[in-house]
């Protein structure tokens, strides 16, 4: 699991990068699935798809799940966006 994928209460804004670099190393590491929470809820449908992009360039798409939190009302849209990137 990794937390505040897009956004975190005390760094701001999370770098799609910095996701995948994270995820890259779990997957190498043996991690089977790696599940990708936008914890605080903060995620929109693009941040939510710049994010998967990256961390699909760096493991199977098959190897990730997301979790979204319905904070500001954006979880199913999130959620769309990730089945359809």
């Amino acid at each position: 699991y990794i937390s505040c994928v897009v956004g975190c209460p005390y760094q701001g804004k999370i770098e799609p990068k910095a996701v995948a670099q994270v995820a890259k190393k779990m997957y190498t590491m043996g991690c089977y699935e790696i599940s990708l929470g936008d914890t605080i809820g903060v995620g929109t449908p693009g941040s939510i798809k710049a994010m998967l992009e990256a961390v699909m360039k760096e493991i199977p798409v098959e190897k990730i799940a997301v979790h979204c939190h319905d904070t500001y009302g954006q979880a199913l849209a999130n959620i769309l966006t990730a089945v359809q990137v």
